[in-house]
């Protein structure tokens, strides 16, 4: 098996696969509101309707019916209230038609450009790309994403995400520098999260043996970083099966028992 046809092999059973239930929760939390846009003295102002230009232009229509104007740079955000395309994909969600999910983003970051929507359908094109083997487009989207808010590249969720689809786009030697940058950070969790990363990038490249080491190095050493460890779990599991070591179906019983409301408690139930 030549290395290309190896690294999407493995990232297809070791990449984190993000389940329906958290994207599903991802727009629970986005309340709907009527639309607003907050002006550069940092004041909202409500509206019942409004509009964007390619430009950055926002028309938004007040409560008593006056359309104002606000050229790009003379307001800090605007934001209309959700639109109906995002129920719809919340529904598909629940149905794992993650295709059709794509596509309605799609049309949702085009149509609601500068209006916040744009922002949260990218967010879930980066994130959804990723279990559909769109790893070139999960790069794009986070890249496209981290340069019009850069506090999203600050997320250590987020940055592990971006790390994977660097990873699944062949980007190898981007993924080993932000693997170093994060170990040395002196963050526990961003060292714990590029470990496992780590572990993906050997594996990918053929080296189980190696990346089982790092998986089981994240779950001993970093056993107070809660929010990695059924990540670490779980990929020590499919490491072992990979290996044909016994242990691997009490550790895949392990993340079960010990994660059981994680997204990898029902991949290990599936082995």
């Amino acid at each position: 098996m030549n290395t290309n046809k190896h690294r999407c092999f493995w990232l297809s059973q070791m990449i984190r696969v993000y389940s329906c239930s958290s994207v599903v929760l991802f727009l629970s939390v986005a309340v709907q509101a009527a639309p607003f846009v907050i002006n550069s003295a940092g004041k909202q102002v409500n509206g019942s309707a409004i509009q964007s230009a390619a430009d950055g232009t926002i028309l938004l229509t007040t409560l008593n019916g006056q359309t104002l104007t606000f050229r790009s740079g003379t307001y800090r955000q605007a934001f209309a209230d959700k639109p109906k395309e995002m129920f719809q994909v919340e529904k598909l969600m629940k149905q794992k038609d993650l295709i059709a999910v794509v596509q309605i983003l799609r049309r949702v970051k085009e149509d609601y450009q500068f209006l916040g929507w744009d922002q949260r359908a990218g967010l879930m094109l980066a994130r959804i790309y990723l279990p559909l083997k769109q790893y070139a487009d999960s790069a794009r989207e986070y890249e496209e994403l981290f340069a019009a808010q850069p506090k999203f590249k600050k997320s250590l969720k987020e940055r592990s995400n971006y790390m994977q689809a660097l990873l699944g786009a062949g980007r190898i030697n981007e993924v080993a520098q932000m693997i170093d940058e994060d170990i040395a950070s002196g963050s526990r969790e961003a060292a714990a999260r590029a470990q496992v990363v780590r572990g993906d990038m050997k594996a990918a490249g053929g080296q189980v043996e190696e990346a089982l080491l790092d998986y089981l190095r994240t779950t001993i050493l970093f056993r107070a970083q809660t929010a990695v460890l059924p990540e670490a779990t779980y990929k020590t599991a499919v490491a072992l099966k990979k290996l044909n070591d016994p242990r691997a179906a009490e550790t895949f019983q392990k993340v079960i028992d010990e994660f059981p409301t994680s997204e990898f408690a029902e991949l290990a139930k599936e082995n």
